[in-house]
């Protein structure tokens, strides 16, 4: 399933529907091997609302027709899709998320690049040449680490729809830094807690990329872990 991007992405800026969200229920697999993806973010690009899928790659999240929801994991692309009349008469969506090949060309990989990076780099790659068409500028690393930070010119009024579609990019290339920094090997290693509970508390507990973004070691998310297993478990 392709990135619908560019014509699918000037609808965002619409005002949402008032009529009543339907809960959506879906599937993420791979599309190789049809296995689920598990812990992948689905986000509702129109409401900003964010849910994880658990080890079924299960996933429900509200949405209206129209509505544009974005999906992404570590090792796969971007994918999106509009909930119009195609989804809407389905019980339950199916989604195959294409798996990310690095192919990065004349792109230097730097030792001190972590997996996220790399990563950022292929998506980043795909993206500007598929689906914006557009010369990759010199590419650097972001001083925090967060990714790779491109030097993107202002573009002209008439090319205000390729600002959208980077607009959109960019807020899904935050999902995939967060699903990159609070994974589950990490979250299982700092809680001890195992299946459903810890996609429950995944999902839950799910930090904010600003955070993120202002903490950036490995210790302040175990001590970000431990405080939110208090809240956790108290709701319990």
């Amino acid at each position: 399933m392709r990135l619908l991007m560019i014509s699918l992405l000037c609808e965002l800026g619409i005002t949402v529907s008032a009529q009543k969200n339907n809960l959506v229920y879906g599937y993420l697999k791979d599309s190789i091997s049809a296995e689920p993806v598990a812990l992948a973010s689905v986000t509702n690009m129109n409401t900003g609302t964010t849910v994880m899928t658990n080890y079924r790659g299960l996933f429900k999240l509200p949405v209206t027709e129209n509505q544009v929801l974005s999906f992404g994991a570590i090792g796969y692309k971007f994918d999106t899709l509009r909930y119009n009349d195609r989804y809407i008469s389905r019980d339950t969506l199916v989604i195959l998320l294409p798996v990310l090949r690095r192919n990065l060309g004349m792109v230097t990989v730097r030792a001190t690049m972590n997996r996220y990076q790399v990563d950022s780099m292929q998506r980043r790659k795909d993206f500007l040449q598929d689906i914006v068409n557009y010369t990759i500028p010199t590419i650097a690393e972001a001083n925090s680490g967060a990714g790779i930070a491109l030097n993107i010119s202002r573009f002209s009024r008439h090319e205000r729809n390729k600002r959208k579609a980077f607009a959109f990019y960019e807020s899904t290339e935050k999902e995939a830094y967060i699903n990159y920094r609070f994974n589950e090997k990490l979250v299982t290693a700092y809680s001890g807690l195992k299946g459903d509970q810890l996609y429950e508390f995944m999902q839950a507990r799910r930090p904010s990329y600003q955070w993120l973004r202002t903490h950036l070691t490995e210790e302040d998310l175990k001590y970000y872990i431990n405080e939110q297993l208090k809240f956790f478990f108290k709701r319990q």
